[in-house]
């Protein structure tokens, strides 16, 4: 006979038989469903099966999300976030020069990819939110582009990087460090910190003046 289930509390719940805390809940919730809507995407993803492998009843989710909707967007602003929040501090730690400031910001940004417990590909997932949840996640996407395009713009200025059109080359940086999460293995011959530093190498070399 399968275990009894509890529905959570402010405090704590019984899960499979175990006792956790709503914060403990709310954590499995999170990452069970962050990696079904990785794997499977948005239509694939259902709160029942996420409820099912975290281990409570159906209902209970709803303690923590009102809706699909609600959860995914919760998902892809806390990606988002974390990810903003990696680049920013990678920045932060640079030499104050364009170039420095790119090597650092794609590295981290690769970095996440490979091995942040907090990636969300938000692309596929965020044409099925409704209008507003979209637009607020859209800002958010906006505001982590423009980190880039401001690194980009400045080195132009500068001098130190060559006449580039801005936005395109912006993507592919973007989509560079994005591509990992289709190939990385922590167990193969390159670590993510070797990624990292190779497609920073390559992101700089794209856009660097030649010497004269």
């Amino acid at each position: 006979m399968p275990p009894k289930m509890a529905t959570v509390n402010s405090d704590n719940e019984v899960t499979n038989g175990r006792k956790r805390t709503a914060a403990q809940t709310r954590s499995a919730i999170y990452d069970v469903s962050r990696r079904k809507l990785n794997e499977l995407g948005f239509h694939g993803m259902t709160l029942r099966d996420i409820a099912r492998e975290v281990g409570i009843e159906p209902q209970s989710i709803y303690n923590y999300a009102s809706s699909k909707q609600d959860l995914v967007e919760s998902l892809m602003r806390q990606g988002t976030l974390a990810i903003q929040e990696s680049v920013d501090a990678a920045i932060a730690r640079a030499d104050p020069s364009a170039t420095a400031r790119l090597w650092a910001a794609t590295a981290a940004h690769t970095r996440h990819y490979c091995d942040s417990d907090e990636v969300v590909l938000v692309r596929e997932g965020l044409v099925h939110l409704d209008a507003d949840r979209r637009a607020a996640i859209f800002g958010l996407l906006k505001t982590y582009e423009y980190t880039f395009k401001r690194i980009l713009i400045s080195g132009v200025d500068s001098g130190e990087f060559r006449e580039i059109d801005i936005t395109p080359t912006c993507f592919a940086i973007l989509g560079m460090g994005e591509s990992v999460v289709n190939w990385f293995d922590p167990r193969r011959r390159l670590s993510a910190q070797d990624v990292a530093h190779h497609y920073a190498d390559l992101a700089v070399r794209t856009v660097v003046a030649e010497q004269r």
